[in-house]
């Protein structure tokens, strides 16, 4: 992935933003070292569970042909005359538990180490085999991936309110669109909480692609003023729109 700089996981300099976000450093590991996939655990719960909360529709898989750490499928689910979008959602980032922080392991009741990632694109978007050779239809699906693999590649973490930018510069995910970093969200518990079998618990964090202003934003004024900022847009807070409009430009 070769991400320059993330924030949330990392080396802690002690660094805050201003809404007293930790912000934590990554270097670029360079390593020709592979580990298996982890064991498959739990692709066939996710999978009831999408059907269960967005029923209805067809599906298919983009299959990972070669996996390191974790295998990574991102399921794609048909739009409906009611929900005129495709859902996008990952399997295989929660086979393997995230790494938390010790403090916030010894403090939670809950569990918050295996989680999977989700989107929403509109209707309109390409998405046959021959239509994402294009990288500016591809790039949301390997934001996906990347997003999945990222906690296990770097021993960290993601949740809610984080923030990773593209690159340390902040280049834009593909030439048809300016947005070039994503902010962690999440829906409704129904949506985004799966209880599994062996007794775990795996949350579904929503991408929201952003741009630098709105990160800057979001680390200054908090993730609450973003959402206000954002959700004024109606259908393209959360239904990907690679060309709206810049919510934190002056």
């Amino acid at each position: 992935m070769n991400f320059l700089k993330k924030l949330f996981g990392g080396i802690n300099n002690g660094e805050k933003s201003k809404d007293g976000t930790t912000i934590y450093k990554y270097e670029e590991q360079e390593t020709n070292d592979f580990t298996p996939p982890a064991q498959m655990k739990y692709a066939e719960e996710i999978v009831a569970h999408f059907d269960n909360v967005f029923p209805d529709r067809n599906s298919s898989v983009f299959h990972e042909i070669v996996s390191d750490l974790v295998h990574i499928d991102v399921n794609i689910m048909e739009p409906t005359e009611k929900e005129p979008f495709w859902v996008l959602y990952t399997t295989g980032m929660s086979d393997l538990p995230m790494t938390l922080p010790k403090e916030m392991q010894e403090q939670l009741e809950e569990k918050f180490d295996r989680a999977e990632v989700m989107m929403f694109l509109p209707a309109s978007w390409e998405l046959t085999e021959e239509s994402v050779k294009d990288d500016n239809n591809f790039w949301p699906i390997r934001l996906m991936k990347q997003m999945a693999r990222f906690p296990h590649q770097y021993n960290t973490w993601l949740s809610f309110g984080h923030t990773l930018p593209n690159y340390q510069h902040y280049e834009p995910y593909a030439d048809s669109t300016g947005l070039n970093g994503v902010v962690i969200y999440q829906l409704n518990e129904r949506i985004s909480e799966i209880a599994t079998k062996d007794g775990n618990k795996i949350n579904v964090y929503f991408l929201l692609p952003v741009y630098k202003e709105e990160m800057e934003y979001k680390l200054e004024h908090g993730m609450d003023a973003l959402m206000d900022q954002l959700l004024e847009l109606g259908n393209d807070a959360l239904v990907l729109n690679p060309n709206r409009i810049n919510t934190c430009k002056q």
